[in-house]
């Protein structure tokens, strides 16, 4: 078995413990094995929350890392002293730097910039970047990536207080975008825009040198803002910007992690990519169509795209929320029609809707990334429901979602003895069916599905209590969370 084949969790117990001296001894394993697989246990750090950090400041494990330190390729950290530590004390190849969980950071890195950029500079060989906070000098930081990170692919800058992130003009950010590795794949950021627009009072010298260039970004498939942007959208994604990335098909952007779908759909920039890319992404929403049958909004969905006037319609948001009418012809019309470019779907209360069709959806929507699918938090017996059963049969296309709202059924929890009212659950009750070792498998594989998602930040499950998965209430977790069994109870 290779590192690559062991769960993460026993792979973070085994990376920290492996390096103390009496491990070979006690597991009685021969000492060559103890110094090849230290080494290759070293390839990857996840230390996510404090009391994880222990095993890694011992004497022992901080010998073991700076003997072995230069086969370091990942570091998913919660402290970002340790990143520190780890570069300055050995010549690392980096290839990943997580600091989205950054409980111990308390804006460190803010604090001492340098630090930071000294790190990106020795990088050059980063592919994922991903950090809880902007940096206090955001231009910098975006000109480092430029010039130091030729191989980056996903970056990601989230800051959940909007109104600590430094305010940049939106022609940074437009010259940023364009000039961004060619192998960049995926890019989110906090942003918020200056007022004034006149560039001569630019204080980054970079500007001048990369203003006007375009890159191209053959792989680029994502942009996402999250922050207020107003009237700057259509000033940031430029036409040549456009051009220059013919995979980008999902462009978002969030205010208070709402997203605002009508600046893709309507608006200056629409037009924008219309010129760009010969594409008119629409939204359709469902008022008009609560009282159509299923055929009739399936038949409205398949019209709706095609090729008109040499330009090419499609359906970027379905909003079919209360038409309780649709069901398997509509998800059928989905499947066939809206394989690329739909990036959110909305069918609270399609009750006709079952789950194969759920099912058959996530299969599908390759650039989807909003699905919601249910109510939390005020349960609606109409909503569609994802069977365990379905969910498990095949792998899901949209690898890119960023937020799914389903409520996962089907799962047996002989386990549970009362039903959500506190009433006893009667003998026979297809609950009771299974034995807990067959419900820990079937919770286990479904994680899995999850952690499939490449980006995905946030998991709303309804649980009734004895019919989903057994958490209380509603959760929202990182899909990592849930993978390395830190989201909550049940995870085993």
């Amino acid at each position: 078995m290779t590192t690559t084949q062991l769960p993460i969790e026993l792979f973070d117990h085994v990376a920290n413990f492996l390096a103390l001296p009496d491990f070979a001894s006690l597991t009685r394993v021969s000492k060559a094995w103890h110094q090849i697989w230290t080494r290759h246990l070293w390839r990857s750090i996840h230390v996510r929350h404090d009391d994880h950090l222990e095993p890694f400041n011992t004497p022992e494990a901080i010998k073991s890392r700076l003997q072995h330190g230069n086969y370091i390729r990942a570091l998913h950290l919660c402290d970002f002293s340790m990143v520190e530590q780890i570069m300055l004390d050995n010549n690392i190849r980096l290839h990943t730097l997580d600091l989205l969980d950054t409980s111990r950071t308390l804006g460190l890195y803010k604090s001492q910039p340098d630090i930071l950029f000294q790190i990106l500079q020795k990088s050059p060989s980063l592919v994922t970047l991903k950090l809880a906070e902007c940096p206090l000098e955001y231009e910098r930081f975006l000109c480092t990536i430029i010039e130091s990170l030729p191989q980056l692919k996903t970056l990601d800058v989230l800051d959940a207080e909007m109104a600590q992130i430094p305010k940049l003009k939106d022609e940074i950010v437009k010259t940023f975008l364009a000039n961004a590795p060619s192998t960049i794949e995926y890019i989110q950021m906090a942003v918020l825009f200056h007022d004034s627009e006149d560039l001569e009072t630019m204080s980054e010298p970079w500007l001048s040198k990369y203003y006007g260039k375009t890159t191209d970004h053959p792989a680029l498939t994502v942009v996402s803002f999250n922050g207020h942007m107003g009237d700057r959208v259509p000033l940031v994604l430029s036409e040549d910007f456009l051009r220059s990335a013919p995979q980008l098909r999902m462009i978002e952007f969030l205010q208070e992690n709402s997203p605002r779908t009508d600046w893709v759909t309507s608006g200056a920039l629409h037009h924008t990519i219309q010129r760009a890319t010969s594409r008119s992404l629409k939204m359709l929403s469902s008022p008009s169509l609560k009282n159509f049958w299923d055929k009739d909004i399936a038949q409205h969905i398949t019209a709706g795209q095609g090729i008109r006037d040499d330009e090419i319609q499609r359906w970027y948001s379905l909003n079919l929320k209360g038409c309780t009418n649709a069901g398997s012809a509509t998800s059928q019309a989905i499947v066939n029609t809206c394989k690329e470019d739909l990036t959110e779907l909305t069918i609270v209360g399609c009750e006709a809707m079952g789950s194969q069709d759920l099912q058959a959806i996530l299969g599908s929507a390759v650039h989807l990334r909003l699905l919601e699918a249910s109510l939390i938090g005020d349960y609606v017996e109409s909503c569609p429901k994802l069977l365990a059963q379905d969910m498990l049969l095949s792998t899901w296309a949209c690898r890119w979602l960023r937020t799914l709202s389903v409520e996962i059924g089907g799962i047996p929890r002989p386990d549970i003895k009362e039903d959500q009212h506190g009433e006893p659950i009667p003998e026979g009750h297809p609950m009771h069916s299974g034995t807990d070792e067959e419900s820990h498998v079937i919770q286990r594989r479904i994680y899995r599905q999850l952690g499939s998602l490449r980006v995905g930040s946030t998991v709303l499950m309804g649980c009734r209590r004895c019919e989903y998965l057994g958490w209380g209430g509603c959760i929202t977790e990182s899909i990592l969370q849930i993978m390395t069994g830190c989201g909550g109870p049940g995870a085993g």
